[in-house]
């Protein structure tokens, strides 16, 4: 799976707002409208995965209709653990993504990442430097998301 730089950092920042709903700093009302205009800007994501994805905000979205409207009382389970269950797809789906992406080498992507020590990658756009033992074929800049190619990737060696 190829991302454009866009997408990538649309993805990224889907995989924070999911961070930020699991560590209480948003809640399901705004996790829900803000996974729905991120998926929505997605430009080179397959209709597939989108829909697949969209499938997930909608059972969440159904849930806090339910608390919204005070029909929670008559759901059948528990509404939270289904909350969580349907974050935690959401997030599985995103890894997953991420992971294909940065599992194999980009031929878009001109710039590699270079190497500051054992432990460290630099960033040749923004010159941050982020400590980083993976050797996936791709890496992501953690200050301006760029992907890069991975200097300790096999294919460098």
């Amino acid at each position: 799976m190829l991302l454009s730089e866009y997408d990538l950092k649309q993805i990224l920042l889907i995989e924070k707002k999911i961070f930020w709903f699991e560590i209480n700093k948003l809640d399901l009302p705004e996790i829900i409208c803000d996974l729905e205009g991120l998926i929505n800007v997605l430009q080179y994501v397959s209709d597939f995965w989108k829909e697949e994805f969209r499938s997930e905000i909608n059972s969440l979205e159904i849930i806090n209709d339910s608390i919204e409207d005070g029909s929670i009382s008559k759901w059948k389970g528990n509404y939270q653990e289904d909350i969580h269950n349907g974050i935690k797809k959401l997030k599985k789906m995103i890894i997953s993504m991420l992971e294909e992406y940065l599992g194999r080498s980009d031929s878009n992507i001109l710039e590699k990442a270079i190497i500051g020590d054992t432990c460290w990658l630099i960033c040749p756009k923004c010159n941050d430097a982020w400590e980083s033992d993976s050797l996936t074929a791709m890496v992501v800049c953690p200050k301006c998301c760029r992907a890069l190619h991975n200097p300790r990737a096999t294919q460098y060696k």
